[in-house]
């Protein structure tokens, strides 16, 4: 499972990924790599946390994608059509 946490700025992002992580205690173990944004659990999920700002093009695919508030309220539209780039579309 890989998710996505995208905040408005970077700090906006971790406050949001420390939210989404206070939610799923169940995944809260693992090793941190704050240099990357990313957790990788015990389970094996990845959970990436970045900026609006930070466009990546890294070609990774997400199961589940969540969104500040505050990230919501400054989106364009080339934000949304990033975020829906980056999401895994139901199958057949």
């Amino acid at each position: 499972m890989r998710v996505l946490v995208i905040g408005y700025t970077r700090s906006d992002a971790y406050e949001e990924f420390k939210d989404y992580m206070r939610n799923r205690t169940y995944l809260s173990t693992g090793k941190l790599v704050e240099s990357k944004q990313q957790l990788i659990t015990e389970s094996n999920a990845t959970i990436d946390w970045l900026s609006l700002k930070q466009h990546i093009k890294d070609g990774f695919q997400y199961d589940e994608v969540h969104t500040s508030s505050l990230a919501l309220k400054h989106m364009k539209p080339s934000d949304l059509e990033w975020i829906q780039s980056l999401m895994i579309m139901g199958g057949n």
